[in-house]
């Protein structure tokens, strides 16, 4: 059954694709949803595909509580509330007769205040348990402070804003001590340039901690070929610390 209407969309049901004709009202009386085929609106088309019988304009029934003892929460699927159909799926029933892990809840280890992950441990714990099969309580968390995040590398990861993307060569997560050295010197890094933390603390990204290396040399040692290549350099670098002249600051012999 067709129905003419000038504004029309397309929606999928069950993997086949209607056209709904906007405006249009389910055909049961006291159903206002926009009829998708055949007259019926999506929930009850569904239930005629699945029942032959589109039922009443309304739900069905209450879908009630969870049937296990102290689960208050609305029954999901086999009477049981989403929590426990998971449950029920993954493990087996006798799973279900454990309590629901409640939202807030921390870490198990004791003195971790951090929020719970799974199997009763934060993510921290949960990832030794993962690695070295045992959670390590007696290991000490390391706690970073700042924004960003601290890769296996060690050095600090932060996002970039927007504003210095241009910095970045567009990428929008840098290492940190590259970010703060292209800010000094106003412009993006070039791949064969390094910054080198002089304390070698890799977190402590502060400019005067940082120093920039060039990873760049000549291919040979021939005189003709050091000079060219100091000559380079000092185009390259000599405005930024201000050698202009390659005799500058050299005291006559």
């Amino acid at each position: 059954m067709a129905y003419r209407h000038e504004a029309t969309s397309k929606r999928s049901v069950n993997g086949r694709r209607y056209v709904v004709f906007m405006g249009k009202k389910c055909r049961l009386e006291g159903c206002n949803a926009t009829a998708i085929t055949r007259g019926y609106c999506e929930m009850h088309y569904r239930r005629m595909l699945k029942t032959g019988n589109p039922g009443p304009a309304g739900p069905l029934r209450s879908r009630g509580e969870c049937r296990i003892d102290g689960c208050n929460k609305e029954i999901d699927a086999k009477g049981l509330c989403h929590g426990h159909y998971q449950r029920l799926l993954r493990r087996s029933a006798v799973a279900l007769q454990t309590p629901l892990r409640e939202s807030g809840a921390a870490c198990s280890i004791d003195g971790c205040d951090r929020p719970h992950k799974a199997k009763g441990f934060c993510a921290t714990h949960y990832k030794r348990v993962l690695t070295h099969g045992d959670p390590l309580a007696e290991m000490p968390i390391r706690k970073v402070g700042g924004v960003g995040t601290v890769a296996h590398d060690g050095y600090r990861y932060v996002p970039v804003p927007p504003k210095l993307r241009h910095l970045t060569r567009s990428a929008t997560w840098v290492s940190k001590h590259r970010l703060v050295m292209a800010q000094s010197l106003g412009r993006a890094l070039s791949s064969d340039e390094q910054v080198h933390h002089i304390n070698g603390v890799r977190t402590d990204n502060r400019l005067e901690n940082l120093e920039l290396w060039s990873t760049s040399h000549p291919s040979g040692r021939r005189i003709e070929d050091v000079l060219e290549f100091c000559m380079t350099m000092l185009d390259r670098y000599g405005d930024q610390f201000g050698l202009t002249d390659p005799w500058q600051g050299r005291s006559e012999r």
